[in-house]
């Protein structure tokens, strides 16, 4: 074989290798689900890519990028160029990388929020369950709505009184004396508002009868808000930890909760900060992201133990077909850490 023909083949082959690459980047006995909003689909040989800015748990925009099939093998699976649209909402499942620093993996599928899915390797057997669909957004603040966290702020944030808070002399003389054996919540007892708001568990909200009814996760507070025009505090209300809470739709289109009726609680305004009869709660959520976040701020008003107001705040996100734990609190387990202080 003559030097020209051995360097065609070298080129040839050369050319195969680099565009059918390895798969050993990718963990082909694992799958990920990631949804998001689908910001490209780059159709081109010799390999298609689907590209998805998603949330990932700490609240941050995440791009993911996955590899497709080649045109020709796309189009076998029903793929056209249009199939999908720039900005719709997409669940993509894939083998991810073996490097977990890196958002690129393997694609399998797509779904619509249609249903319809296009598959990029292989069609699954008709007994397969369907794939999941992506989260309707919410439109009137309805949904199940996870709190964004980091595993600092789960394993250690928020077990002493704020430092910075504008305390009045009663407030000072309680937290220079707090002792967190104190909580309220080693005797199973429910977070007081607006402590319960910034919870880190679900909140489910519902419309029902034209108000807004939010019940929280692993905690036996259900909250109802009264969006009735001209509402007024009943005087039948008696007050308690969590007060009565009336709320209405800004021009904005944000929601802003006023509460009011409260009773003197332990602990009602922050870990080793209670408050008076005098507190007043003002909360405003914002849908983000398009309906599936929802951005919460709220402030603190109680003169007894706070000589300025202060204010909190907590991100969520949608998150779809979760059943809520219903296991109660048992006095014992909440207090058996205690042994070992």
């Amino acid at each position: 074989m003559n030097s020209k023909c051995v360097l065609f083949f070298c080129l040839f082959f050369s050319g195969i290798a680099n565009a059918h690459h390895s798969r050993a980047a990718f963990d082909l006995e694992t799958n990920i689900e990631i949804e998001g909003t689908l910001v490209e689909l780059a159709w081109r040989n010799p390999h298609a890519y689907v590209v998805v800015e998603s949330i990932d748990e700490k609240g941050n925009p995440v791009v993911w990028t996955f590899e497709g099939h080649s045109i020709a093998g796309l189009m076998r699976n029903g793929w056209t160029r249009s199939s999908f649209e720039i900005g719709e909402r997409v669940v993509v499942d894939a083998r991810p990388n073996r490097d977990p620093e890196q958002s690129f993996g393997l694609l399998n599928y797509v779904t619509r929020a249609s249903g319809e899915t296009f598959y990029a390797f292989s069609q699954p057997q008709e007994s397969a369950p369907p794939p999941r669909r992506p989260i309707a957004p919410s439109t009137d603040f309805s949904g199940t709505w996870r709190p964004i966290l980091d595993l600092r702020q789960t394993l250690i944030g928020g077990f002493e009184p704020p430092t910075d808070w504008p305390y009045t002399e009663k407030g000072l003389a309680e937290v220079a004396i707090f002792d967190i054996n104190d909580d309220p919540g080693l005797d199973c007892e429910s977070y007081p508002m607006p402590r319960i708001t910034r919870f880190p568990y679900n909140q489910r909200w519902e419309i029902v009868n034209g108000d807004i009814v939010i019940t929280h996760e692993q905690a036996t507070t259900v909250r109802n808000l009264n969006m009735a025009e001209d509402a007024s505090i009943p005087a039948s209300h008696v007050p308690d930890k969590n007060g009565y809470s009336i709320a209405s739709i800004a021009v904005d289109g944000s929601l802003v909760v006023t509460t009011k009726g409260f009773a003197e609680t332990k602990w009602g305004a922050e870990r080793g900060v209670s408050s008076s009869n005098q507190k007043v709660v003002v909360e405003t959520y914002r849908l983000t992201d398009g309906g599936y976040g929802l951005e919460l701020t709220y402030t603190i008003t109680d003169p007894e133990y706070l000589s300025a107001s202060v204010q909190l705040g907590r991100n969520f996100r949608l998150v779809q077909n979760y059943d809520f734990n219903d296991e109660p609190c048992d006095p014992t387990a909440a207090r058996r850490h205690l042994q070992f202080d």
